[in-house]
C-alpha cells in the first residue's frame, strides 16, 4: 500500500459533492464511511473506488489483508480530508464511493413463491431510523422496502452506516403511495401499520404477503395509510407507554417471518 496513488482533485470534487442527495441520485453513487460498509458494497458488487488513510489509520481499520479485501481502484488522502467528508466524531481511516442499486420494478414484481414480506418507511425522517431499519429488514430476510414521500434518503452516509452496508442487498422502490400499494394489493398484498394499541403482534395472523408499514416519528402515518392498513402494536409491560420505531417495526417483521 506504499504505492497507493493520491486522491485526485476530481475524485475529491465528486465525493464533496456526493453530500447532496439530488446529486447522489443524479450520479447513482454515494459515499461510504468505515470497513464494514466498504465490505458491504463490494459483496454486492457495487463499489467503485476506495480512499485510505496513510498506513496507521488504516491498519486500525482493517483487519487482514486490505490488499486481498478490496475490488477497484485504492487511493490515499490525508486526515483532513476524512474529517471534512465524514459525519462521525472520529474517522476510522476508510471512504468509498459505490453505486445505488437500481429501484424496484413494481410493475414487474414478482414475489418469490407464495410468501413475501416488504417494509414501508413512511415518512420517516431521522436517517439512523431509516437505516436501523433496513439493517432489520436485510437481517430478517424481508424482500425489499418501499420509501414513502418525506424518507429520509437510504443512501446518505448515516443511514448507509446504520444498515451496516444491508441498503445494498435490499431491492428498493422510491416515492411509494395510493398508487404503488394498488399494485401490491392487486398481487396479493396485505398493509399492516406498526401503531401503539393495534392488534398484538403475537396475536394478529399476518396475510404470506405482507406489508408493514412503519409511521414519521412525531406524526405517524399517511392519511390513506390508516384508510387502508390494519394496526400491529407491540404490547407494552408496566409503566413504559412506546417504543423507537427502529425497535418496534424490527419486533413486527420478526413476528411476520416467524409466520411467513
Amino acid at each position: 500500500m506504499d504505492h497507493t496513488p493520491p486522491l485526485s482533485k476530481e475524485k475529491r470534487k465528486l465525493i464533496r459533492s456526493l453530500a447532496s442527495r439530488k446529486i447522489r441520485r443524479r450520479k447513482g453513487l454515494c459515499v461510504l464511511e468505515g470497513p464494514r460498509v466498504i465490505e458491504e458494497a463490494r459483496r454486492a458488487g457495487l463499489l467503485e473506488f476506495t480512499v485510505l488513510h496513510p498506513r496507521a489509520a488504516m491498519e486500525r481499520a482493517f483487519s487482514g489483508e486490505i490488499e486481498d479485501s478490496l475490488e477497484g481502484p485504492v487511493f490515499s488522502a490525508a486526515g483532513e480530508f476524512f474529517g471534512e467528508i465524514t459525519d462521525v466524531e472520529q474517522s476510522q481511516g476508510a471512504l468509498g464511493v459505490a453505486r445505488i442499486p437500481l429501484p424496484l420494478d413494481l410493475v414487474g414484481f414478482a414475489p418469490g413463491g407464495e410468501r413475501s414480506v416488504l417494509l414501508l418507511l413512511d415518512a420517516v425522517q431521522d436517517p439512523g431510523n431509516v437505516g436501523g431499519l433496513i439493517r432489520s429488514a436485510w437481517s430478517l430476510g424481508v424482500s425489499g422496502v418501499l420509501l414513502g414521500p418525506g424518507t429520509a434518503d437510504p443512501f446518505g452516509q448515516k443511514a448507509v452506516r446504520a444498515s451496516a452496508g444491508g441498503v445494498f442487498h435490499l431491492p428498493w422502490y422510491p416515492d411509494f403511495g395510493v398508487e404503488g400499494a394498488s399494485a401490491l394489493t392487486a398481487k396479493g398484498f396485505t398493509i399492516y401499520i406498526a401503531q401503539a394499541g393495534g392488534r398484538s403482534h403475537r396475536e394478529a395472523e399476518f396475510s404470506p404477503r405482507a406489508i408493514l408499514a412503519v409511521g414519521n416519528e412525531a406524526r405517524g402515518f399517511s392519511d390513506w395509510l390508516l384508510d387502508v392498513g390494519e394496526p400491529v402494536g407491540v404490547p407494552m409491560a408496566g409503566d413504559a407507554d412506546s417504543l423507537n420505531v427502529v425497535v418496534a417495526g424490527s419486533i413486527i417483521l420478526e413476528a411476520m417471518m416467524e409466520r411467513n
